[in-house]
């Protein structure tokens, strides 16, 4: 079964190219989480995962693809080709894990 969760925030690096600008996802309330942007592709890509982003009151789907130069994004299917909604969101919080905690 697909599991389901809502992007909330992301994390940037400031690239030039939006396919690229995208290092990380997250969201979660109650129990925060954060994904690298490739973690987040290949849960997309072999099925495990659906993401979406909420605009307004709609889910709207959030999608894997190539750009023409080769970068793997994700971009909602509200966007034409850059992930304008996706860059957007709020900066993601670091999320404190026992290991980085210990560190």
């Amino acid at each position: 079964m697909t599991q389901r969760a809502e992007i909330t925030c992301v994390a940037q690096n400031g690239r030039h190219s939006p396919y690229e600008r995208i290092t990380h996802v997250g969201g979660g309330v109650a129990k925060p989480w954060t994904l690298t942007i490739k973690e987040a592709i290949k849960l997309v890509d072999n099925g495990k995962w659906r993401f979406f982003v909420r605009v307004g009151e709609l889910e709207v789907k959030v999608e894997a693809l190539t750009s023409r130069t080769g970068a793997r994004y994700l971009k909602t299917a509200n966007d034409r080709s850059e992930p304008n909604v996706l860059l957007a969101l709020p900066a993601c919080v670091p999320v404190e894990t026992p290991e980085r905690a210990a560190g």
